[in-house]
């Protein structure tokens, strides 16, 4: 890292043997140290109980207290989640990791001399479509960031069938008569145990920023919008997406009744009892896949409603997307299965769409349907959130565009070569992190002035709740206005620009 980018920020020191326990929720822990930059690590510390059994489709429930020295050297594992294909770009960042439903655990990294140092804290929300992923990624858990002034924490949250099933009978049982969303109440949990107990690890617990892509940057945003997070950070950061559509519950629960019925159970009792690995496979097997919904009790509204009232968290926010978002995902085959699509998703507006997104051949709809994979999904959301945003606090927009260094005989079945990908969706990891080291590329100096400059941005935005330090290119504060180019280009030349293919967002975003 060039010394002008972090000159300012604190120097880590190593001080000592005792400073590897540190009494958290539930009693004491034994971190351990890293061999460069002074780093302490204390990985697999449980943030709630295990929700095992009857505590499966249950908000997360308070950590059990230990006697003596409980170790915290050792990731826990992932929640329970379909496999990788080994020929995807993702597998080298996900790495090979058990997997369990006892997964509530958390990570913290610091290199804060001591409990008193009050460095600003980066909580990580791991993505993955709410189906996958991991807080102990290889490309997150083993990059330079909480070498640099910063304390790291990254956690798991549940996934899939263990943590958005909604139910009649699960909301019954409820107090607040809501089910479906544990994996939100999970990440609500993990910012609780950091308000808690940061400041023995050197961080400072109202200096809390948050940041999350994909999955996690959509957790984010509803942690935003969620008023029972209030107070617990002070910045946020959504990467690669935003505000989209949420079921209700009474559509969330139609699903899980429909679900338990065609497993034959009449009751919560059966459900709670299956095997995790059976209850996996028959959610695989199943049509829909569930992610977080509009409860009535954590999410009270749709999120889309709340930020266009204004009324969520005005907190510092710094959100952005990548240039080709949609090329990991499954291209239209022909042109004819391309306008079959936009029909079936667009109806009487499909003839619109085919102006912005061209079908005349065969190569142009395939790529045309990528392009509007990363438009909808992601790139709209992204541009909602940040104008809602910037009408009730600072916000700052970046538009990622720098491509990872694949070499020439590097294939990935999302694409036929590497180089194909462009600047794909969760292209920014390794820069962010720190950690390209962790994926085989050919990285060379343009990729080690991107991560400087990413990671000066990033830490600075944590610290400050603003990017902008003399020495960085300067980035504006974000405006949505077309004659004002506010929006930072992240490339070999950073600088502002205006909103990329604003028309192709205008029209997603009114068909979502």
């Amino acid at each position: 890292m060039s010394a002008n980018l972090h000159a300012s920020l604190p120097a880590s020191r190593d001080d000592g043997a005792d400073s590897l326990s540190v009494a958290v929720d539930g009693g004491l822990i034994a971190g351990l140290r890293e061999p460069q930059g002074g780093v302490r690590a204390f990985l697999g510390i449980p943030y709630a109980a295990p929700p095992l059994g009857p505590l499966r489709w249950r908000p997360p429930q308070p950590v059990a207290g230990w006697r003596g020295l409980r170790p915290a050297r050792a990731l826990a594992p992932q929640c329970l989640q379909p496999g990788r294909p080994i020929d995807s770009v993702y597998a080298e960042y996900a790495g090979v990791q058990p997997m369990s439903e006892d997964c509530l655990y958390l990570n913290v990294w610091s290199a804060a001399p001591d409990a008193d140092a009050r460095w600003p804290v980066m909580v990580w929300f791991h993505g993955g479509a709410f189906q996958q992923g991991a807080g102990s990624n290889p490309v997150f858990v083993r990059g330079d960031l909480p070498r640099h002034g910063v304390v790291l924490v990254t956690f798991n949250y549940r996934l899939g069938p263990f943590g958005f099933m909604a139910h009649p009978a699960l909301s019954a049982e409820s107090a607040q008569g809501a089910s479906g969303n544990y994996g939100l109440l999970d990440m609500a949990a993990a910012l609780g145990w950091v308000r808690r107990n940061i400041a023995a690890f050197g961080g400072d617990p109202d200096c809390v920023t948050i940041f999350g892509q994909s999955a996690g940057a959509a957790g984010i945003v509803d942690m935003m919008a969620a008023p029972r997070t209030r107070g617990l950070f002070a910045r946020a950061i959504a990467q690669s997406f935003g505000i989209t559509r949420m079921s209700t519950l009474a559509e969330a629960e139609r699903s899980g009744a429909a679900f338990a019925e065609r497993n034959g159970a009449t009751g919560l009792a059966p459900l709670r009892e299956l095997d995790g690995k059976v209850l996996l496979a028959r959610y695989l097997e199943w049509p829909e896949r569930w992610m977080p919904i509009v409860d009535g009790d954590f999410v009270e509204r749709p999120v889309r409603e709340i930020f266009a009232d204004g009324r969520q968290d005005p907190v510092p926010f710094m959100t952005g997307w990548n240039a080709d978002e949609g090329t990991t995902f499954a291209a239209a085959a022909d042109a004819a299965e391309f306008r079959a699509r936009l029909r079936a998703r667009f109806g009487e507006r499909a003839g619109e769409a085919e102006k912005l997104y061209p079908c005349d051949s065969d190569a142009n709809a395939r790529a045309a349907s990528l392009e509007l994979i990363g438009d909808e999904l992601f790139a709209s959301g992204v541009w909602r959130a940040a104008r809602d945003q910037a009408r009730i606090a600072p916000t700052y927009v970046y538009h990622f565009d720098h491509r990872q260094p694949f070499g020439p005989q590097q294939r990935f079945h999302e694409a036929e070569k590497a180089a194909d990908l462009g600047v794909f969706h969760s292209a920014e990891y390794p820069y962010v992190f720190g950690s390209t080291a962790v994926l085989t590329r050919a990285w060379g100096g343009a990729d080690r002035r991107m991560t400087e400059l990413m990671q000066a941005w990033w830490l600075q935005f944590a610290r400050q709740g603003n990017p902008n330090r003399p020495e960085l290119p300067y980035w504006p504060q974000f405006v949505d206005d077309a004659a004002t180019a506010t929006v930072m280009r992240l490339a070999a030349d950073p600088g502002p620009i205006d909103v990329p293919r604003r028309s192709h967002l205008a029209f997603a975003d009114r068909a979502t």
